[in-house]
């Protein structure tokens, strides 16, 4: 079984997903040290909406956010199709 870890977009204006953006070679460890109240959810497997720490985190990796216009959250689902669990 396979975490994936990506980004759920939403536009601003409606209340539906606009698209999702994969996290390729995710670090488990370097994120929670951006993240605050963590303590009962070690594998992050809640959303965090993408703002403060993590924001610049993620943007010094190379990701871009159009904060104006979409609210981004670092969400994960399990891919039953893979073998490997990270």
């Amino acid at each position: 079984m396979n975490v994936v870890r990506q980004f759920d977009v939403f536009e601003k204006s409606l209340d539906h997903i606009h698209h999702e953006i994969e996290i390729v070679d995710f670090d488990l460890e370097a994120a929670k040290n951006c993240l605050e109240n963590i303590e009962d959810d070690p594998m992050l497997y809640n959303g965090y909406k993408i703002e403060g720490e993590i924001k610049l985190f993620f943007e010094n990796l190379g990701y871009e956010f159009e904060t104006e216009k979409y609210d981004y959250f670092l969400c994960c689902y399990q891919d039953n199709n893979q073998e490997k669990f990270k």
